[in-house]
């Protein structure tokens, strides 16, 4: 048995559920998550942030943790990151209405998802290292490669419980690794259906084996509503 499987959730809700369904879905979760979905703007941003926050129900039970409190049980280190005692880790992630769920029973993990959308790449230079910056502007596409580099960095971010903030530059990307602090993380990328989304998970183990489930969160949590 590999001991490092890493379970990815997916999801895409490709148009605003109806009102009735939205309500219902958000009575799922508690009332100060709720004030944070509706905080974002727009019906893709807080569809997708519900979808991550129910993604990980779904992962947690499929990973065999079996918790009807599961969100009272969250609990944050100073950087920010979430985790829950005595469960897998997780990360979770979400651009638009496109949501993502990592979870591990032994890596530490950290996943980002993102929508390629045109941007001024120059305004991002000093988010790169030298070696960075030069393999962005020679790929065959420029863009595409700047989230690959973006997404790993954001991982990381996600990843390190004692990172607060800081120069993403200090995070150096190699072939299957990134370095920062001492710290090695694995990258993995993830392979997604969802046109135009780059995504990667990072992993504080090697030789991680990735098994992706797309979910339709209607249908599973179809019986609650």
């Amino acid at each position: 048995m590999n001991k490092n499987l890493i379970r990815i959730f997916t999801c895409q809700i490709e148009e605003p559920w109806p009102e009735s369904i939205f309500k219902s879905m958000m009575n799922l979760i508690p009332k100060n998550l709720q004030d944070k979905v509706l905080a974002e703007e727009g019906w893709e941003a807080q569809h997708g942030s519900l979808a991550r926050k129910l993604l990980l129900w779904h992962g947690m039970n499929e990973m065999g943790t079996d918790m009807n409190d599961l969100f009272e049980c969250i609990q944050h280190e100073a950087s920010g990151k979430p985790y829950i005692v005595d469960a897998p880790n997780f990360s979770l992630a979400n651009d638009e209405a496109v949501a993502v769920c990592a979870l591990s029973k032994n890596s530490v993990l950290g996943v980002d998802i993102e929508r390629q959308k045109p941007i001024n790449l120059s305004e991002f230079r000093d988010q790169m290292t030298y070696a960075e910056w030069r393999e962005i502007y020679s790929h065959v596409i420029p863009l595409r490669r700047f989230y690959e580099f973006w997404t790993i960095k954001e991982s990381v971010l996600k990843a390190d419980k004692f990172m607060r903030s800081f120069d993403l530059k200090e995070i150096f990307i190699q072939p299957d690794v990134a370095f920062c602090h001492g710290k090695y993380w694995y990258i993995n990328p993830i392979d997604t259906d969802y046109y135009g989304y780059t995504c990667h998970v990072v992993s504080s183990l090697p030789h991680a084996d990735i098994q992706q489930e797309e979910v339709d969160l209607l249908e599973v949590f179809a019986s609650q509503l």
